[in-house]
């Protein structure tokens, strides 16, 4: 795995959300509701990656990447975020959409750790 893709036990950094609820005022609501719109859209956002690939739409697939990379950065989703990051890299890097399929590898790898960081940020904190 590169430098961006290495994950390890931990997939989400609580502290994160933490000093996210901080900044806003304390309110653990606020957060919750955060976290649970992350969590619902998710599955979608990898899906939508998927579907950019398939189509060989390089503009999607960015904006499918960017959303997953920003919104993983705001709750925290440490690995989720750096594999976003490396999908980025490697979507600029391509020549043009005909190669986009070659990136499915990547995108099933931020796959396999989207269960594990829902279940991370549904978990409560000990």
């Amino acid at each position: 795995m590169s430098e961006y893709g290495e994950c390890t036990e931990v997939l989400v950094d609580r502290t994160v959300l933490i000093a996210l609820q901080a900044e806003l005022g304390g309110d653990p609501g606020i957060i919750s509701a955060f976290v649970r719109n992350y969590v619902s859209l998710l599955p979608w956002r990898v899906s939508r990656l998927h579907a950019a690939l398939d189509n060989l739409d390089m503009e999607d697939a960015m904006d499918a990447v960017l959303s997953l990379k920003t919104s993983s950065h705001m709750v925290g989703a440490i690995c989720l975020e750096s594999l976003a990051q490396e999908l980025e890299i490697n979507l600029r890097l391509l020549p043009n959409e005909n190669h986009l399929k070659e990136l499915r590898p990547l995108v099933t790898r931020i796959e396999q750790y989207v269960f594990g960081t829902i279940a991370e940020l549904e978990s409560p904190v000990l």
